[in-house]
């Protein structure tokens, strides 16, 4: 006879999600990373714009991590590509800035959360699992 599949624990559902961090201070990023890893997560990581955009290119992330001011390309124009590439994962994004138009903007094209640095962990992980339950909806 064969066993009715329960469904995946939340331990098990967040262990499945891909997250890519992308910021340019490397502390940071690696601090991001471990924690991530820690909590199960599959991360990636890239020091900027144009990099993050290759990364995606190659697999797509359940759940996009992003510093808003970057060098070259910052997280706006990082989030506005990704869209334009039909991207239609979670984006939570990172700033030590008040730049009311830039945080707009991130909301504007989509992003579920935009979080202050230094970043508070334990809610940054609240919000990869909320993204990631809305992206599997």
């Amino acid at each position: 006879m064969e066993q009715e599949r329960q469904p995946p624990s939340p331990t098990e559902a967040r262990n499945a999600g891909h997250v890519l961090v992308v910021d340019d201070e490397a502390l940071i990023r690696t601090m991001l990373v471990k924690y991530l890893r820690r909590q199960g997560y599959e991360v990636r990581a890239a020091q900027n714009g144009a990099e993050a955009l290759a990364l995606v290119e190659q697999a797509l992330p359940d759940v996009v991590i992003v510093d808003i001011y970057m060098p070259g390309m910052n997280g706006v124009e990082v989030l506005r590509a990704l869209r334009a590439r039909q991207y239609r994962g979670t984006v939570i994004a990172l700033t030590a800035s008040q730049d009311e138009k830039l945080l707009l903007d991130m909301l504007e094209f989509g992003s579920m959360d935009v979080m202050n640095k230094p970043v508070n962990l334990e809610r940054l992980g609240l919000a990869v699992q909320v993204g990631l339950a809305i992206s599997e909806t």
